[in-house]
């Protein structure tokens, strides 16, 4: 009886507990559909994933990252992106997918202060 209520206060006790994860950062996001003024011809169409028993390490960042790394090391831009989630039996994470760009073309092309203004202001976003 005594085991039976140390395993119950055990669980109860960690039923009561939570924890956060940060899942993601963006430097540019958007839900909204844009109109951007870029040449996408250049664009590689990439998919990364990161995948963990029951979710355990798995980020959208990572997954981004993967995506990002499989086009190339001067591909540091994902554009027209969808985030899945994935789930199996005890395994999940996120999938990410898009065009994978270069900045630095993309700025060669938009000129220093199109891109400026499409990107942010100077002082907060430096280019170069």
């Amino acid at each position: 009886m005594k085991y039976i209520l140390s395993i119950f206060l055990l669980v109860f006790s960690l039923s009561l507990t939570n924890c956060s994860q940060r899942i993601a950062s963006y430097t540019v996001a958007s839900t909204k559909q844009t109109s951007l003024n870029i040449d996408k011809s250049k664009a590689v169409q990439v998919s990364g994933k990161s995948i963990g028993f029951l979710g355990i390490g798995a980020s959208i960042d990572d997954a981004m990252n993967k995506a990002l790394q499989s086009a190339g090391p001067q591909f540091d831009l994902l554009v027209d992106a969808q985030v899945k989630v994935v789930s199996y039996p005890f395994v999940s994470g996120f999938v990410v997918s898009g065009l994978a760009i270069n900045s630095k073309e993309m700025k060669a092309f938009l000129g220093s202060e199109e891109y400026n203004n499409w990107i942010g202001t100077k002082e907060h976003y430096p280019i170069r």
